[in-house]
């Protein structure tokens, strides 16, 4: 049976809606640095690639503007939740790095990331960026489309499904997120903790040594050093860590289907 143009029209400014707002807020798409046009020219694409049978899952009948103004916010909304849960792993790096940045000394060393126009400590920009090249290298980019042609599958346009189940589960989510930061930053923390250790024990023995003084560059020196020994742990973590949160991301969407 034809489907009638209209349909054709509004399944695609639906399916657009929702794959628009997700790369808004995605990796690399999603930054500030990125023109507009090129944001606006992929989502148009992806949503014509990813959803070529959109027009069906509209009902039949004229659209009216209450039914589509409600099926256009529900998009928006599957969208910012795919998009906003496709962050919370960098954002794990990013908040380890911050911590260790401040306990190493680099807490003072703020500047306007290019990409995003946020203030952020350097030491956060770096693990964030390691991260994201991470991401890129295990192919999770991909991920992210596939993600959203499976919420098309799970979740038909105009018939988002909120549960009180959703934010309990985004928020553990984000629980993880913390969890993971802590054990990205923990083994450079170890090693800080225990240098501190030391040169508290060195000052008690040694009062005429201005230890503060010390203890800086070779913060900075030890911390730099743990970093990069500690590298194959770093990614080993954010790989699992990466898994665990596409199958979270995945639930998460089955959940928003009434699954």
């Amino acid at each position: 049976m034809a489907v009638p143009d209209w349909q054709l029209v509004e399944g695609y400014l639906l399916a657009f809606l929702r794959t628009g707002t997700a790369i808004a807020l995605m990796p690399v798409l999603g930054y500030q640095a990125v023109p507009v046009q090129v944001k606006v020219g992929f989502a148009a694409v992806l949503a014509l690639a990813i959803a070529p049978e959109a027009a069906m899952q509209v009902a039949a009948g004229p659209p009216g503007p209450l039914p589509m103004a409600a099926a256009a916010l529900q998009e928006v909304a599957v969208g910012l939740m795919i998009g906003a849960a496709t962050l919370l792993i960098l954002a794990a790096a990013e908040m380890a790095g911050s911590l260790l940045g401040i306990q190493i000394g680099f807490g003072v060393l703020s500047t306007i990331d290019p990409l995003t126009n946020i203030e952020t400590n350097v030491f956060g920009r770096l693990n964030y960026l390691l991260a994201l090249a991470i991401f890129i290298a295990l192919d999770a980019h991909h991920f992210l489309i596939t993600a959203l042609a499976e919420s098309l599958r799970l979740i038909p346009l105009g018939s988002f499904a909120w549960t009180p189940q959703m934010p309990i589960y985004f928020a553990r989510l984000a629980a993880d997120a913390v969890d993971v930061a802590i054990r990205l930053a923990a083994p450079v923390l170890v090693v800080i903790l225990l240098m501190e250790v030391g040169l508290a024990f060195v000052a008690r023995a040694m009062p005429q040594m201005n230890v503060f003084i010390i203890s800086i560059p070779l913060k900075i020196g030890v911390g730099l050093l743990a970093f990069v020994a500690g590298l194959p742990l770093f990614i080993y973590v954010l790989s699992k860590s990466i898994g665990h949160f596409e199958r979270g991301i995945l639930k998460l969407i089955g959940m928003a289907g009434g699954r």
